[in-house]
């Protein structure tokens, strides 16, 4: 066998080698489901793991003194849940309720939390390759923790337990106001 024979069979084994190698890293990459909705003309996603149900919008008890974006709390089958307006959250505008609206439970740190979106639109399962994030973190450090992509779509994954980390010291910091006031 000639010299050049035997590099190009060394080159295309290395290659096949590679391949291979991608295959198998491919094969153990952790797969993610997230909830695709709509809020703000945007898309966002919310791995699924962290739902617990989907609602249609029901009467929501206001709190006095909350954030503007909390619309108050709701009885779920005894349980306390408050919920929040994500458009007003980002776009600092109320989500028009429509037959399309749902408010979305979450479990994050043991807690519900409901999620009050224009629409819900599909889940979608992605390799944790498929999602990029460390760009969109330094510029959007308002609860993204990256961006998925679905077909032709791109979509903001959201960064719950740090939504829930702000509202909980928004909401300690008013407690500290009101009791400095007493």
């Amino acid at each position: 066998m000639k010299d050049t024979d035997q590099q190009t069979l060394n080159t295309i084994d290395s290659e096949n080698k590679k391949q291979d190698s991608q295959e198998v890293k491919q094969e153990f990459l952790r797969e993610i489901q997230y909830l695709i909705f709509e809020s703000a003309e945007n898309l966002y996603g919310i791995d699924i793991l962290k739902i617990t149900e989907i609602l249609k919008p029901v009467v929501v008890t206001r709190l006095p003194n909350a954030e503007n974006f909390v619309l108050g709390v709701i009885n779920l089958r005894g349980n306390i849940v408050p919920v929040l307006d994500i458009k007003k959250i980002l776009k600092d505008e109320y989500t028009e309720l429509t037959n399309f609206s749902r408010i979305i439970v979450c479990n994050i740190y043991n807690k519900n939390l409901g999620l009050l979106v224009e629409k819900v639109l599909e889940v979608v399962t992605l390799r944790e390759d498929q999602i990029e994030g460390g760009e969109v973190r330094n510029f959007s450090d308002n609860y993204i923790e990256g961006i998925g992509r679905s077909r032709d779509k791109l979509f903001l994954i959201f960064n719950l337990p740090l939504l829930v980390e702000q509202y909980k010291q928004k909401e300690n910091k008013k407690i500290k106001e009101l009791k400095s006031l007493e």
